[in-house]
């Protein structure tokens, strides 16, 4: 995956050059301290004292579900007690829903029993909900619950609620404290009603919500605890903000055009005067996309701001797609030579999706991969654990 960082690491140069903001860090005064873990890989590989929390068969065991591995199942699939849900197994591996199914019958089992690393469990039906809890030496100081909605576009969510008044689960806060040991920085723990289904040593969306909040004492004290070794308690009441929504928007078409940047700040910033937004990649059960997330003080409002850009992103993939026909057909049939020139001119104007961040196409890219290639677009953990001991045995040289 060479190519992968030779494009993205010069994504800061390419962004400062095309004036494209950064959406975590350009709105907003005040975030979260460098020192905080936001990724899962990194996470895997900084906390192995906790790295057990990425195998969700794991949880699901320490819960009492019904459960395995998914290639247990082979060969007696028509033994199972259907629904049943499948996913990867190891949580740093993969990413809000991708490759998540829930299987009613033998015959839809038999297409996924032999992609690797994935578990089945018992189907919990029900809401979705999220806790981050911020821990210091095993201590929880700090929670943030995020309320989902009760609609959903296949297994995702479409919107969530943020304040902080909403408490957490207390068999959620009993089984972090029960089960991660001596941590310092965020975990994050999604479940549905009273069942654990991930957990990630991470805080949701990379810190986006808690950013978003834009809450300078609920900065310094992860600044305290990251950086110090303390939560400051004086500061608790000052932990505060105006509850807001974050709202996926969802589409049954795949991804054909990319509005670009400037073109995305035009429509959203006229929609919301909250500056956090972004593409955002999720397929969906074989359902269609979420392809992008914005957030919004008022709900009614936030909802129709969600349906001008799903309108409004519909319209764009059916132009692009009626284009691309008449072109192909202009090609074959018209005599003049001067369709090429309207190819190039059609081909030109399709290219603008590039005037992004260049992680966007490339997440757009790996959304693509788990759309129509399934199981190629699984990582194993073999193939990681390689990876983490080239960059360990980097760092030794270096050192």
């Amino acid at each position: 995956m060479e190519y992968v960082k030779l494009i993205t690491g010069n994504e800061d140069e390419w962004c400062k050059k095309m004036g494209y903001r950064n959406p975590y860090l350009d709105p907003y005064d005040h975030h979260i301290t460098s020192t905080t873990v936001t990724g899962d890989h990194t996470a895997y590989r900084m906390f192995p004292e906790n790295r057990k929390v990425y195998d969700k068969l794991w949880i699901a065991q320490t819960q009492g579900m019904k459960c395995g591995r998914l290639n247990s199942l082979k060969g007696r699939e028509n033994t199972v007690e259907y629904p049943i849900f499948i996913k990867p197994r190891w949580g740093h591996l993969s990413a809000a829903s991708k490759n998540c199914f829930k299987i009613k019958n033998q015959s839809s089992l038999s297409q996924y029993i032999d992609y690797p690393d994935m578990m089945w469990s018992e189907f919990v039906d029900g809401t979705e909900g999220m806790t981050d809890f911020l821990l210091s030496n095993g201590r929880i100081v700090w929670q943030v619950t995020y309320i989902y909605s009760d609609e959903q576009n296949g297994f995702s969510d479409v919107w969530k609620y943020v304040s902080p008044e909403t408490p957490a689960p207390k068999h959620i806060e009993f089984w972090v404290r029960d089960n991660i040991n001596g941590h310092t920085g965020f975990v994050n723990v999604q479940y549905r009603n009273d069942k654990i289904i991930e957990v990630g040593l991470r805080p949701a969306r990379s810190g986006m919500y808690i950013i978003g909040a834009n809450c300078p004492s609920l900065s310094r004290n992860i600044y305290n605890v990251m950086d110090r070794g303390f939560w400051d308690e004086g500061l608790n009441n000052q932990i505060t903000w105006q509850p807001y929504y974050a709202f996926k928007c969802f589409s049954s078409i795949p991804p054909l055009y990319l509005w670009p940047q400037h073109v995305v700040d035009l429509i959203v910033q006229s929609l919301t005067d909250m500056p956090l937004y972004e593409y955002y990649f999720e397929p969906v059960n074989n359902e269609g996309i979420v392809f992008f997330q914005f957030m919004h003080k008022d709900f009614d409002k936030g909802m129709r701001a969600k349906r001008t850009i799903e309108i409004t992103y519909v319209i764009a993939q059916l132009i692009t797609l009626s284009v691309g026909i008449i072109i192909t057909y202009l090609l074959y049939n018209m005599k003049s030579k001067y369709k090429y020139i309207i190819a190039l001119i059609a081909y030109g104007v399709w290219l603008t999706r590039f005037l992004n961040p260049l992680y966007v196409n490339y997440n757009c890219y790996k959304s693509y991969k788990q759309m129509f290639y399934g199981e190629e677009s699984l990582t194993s953990q073999a193939d990681f654990d390689k990876k983490t001991r080239e960059i360990e045995q980097g760092k030794s040289t270096d050192n």
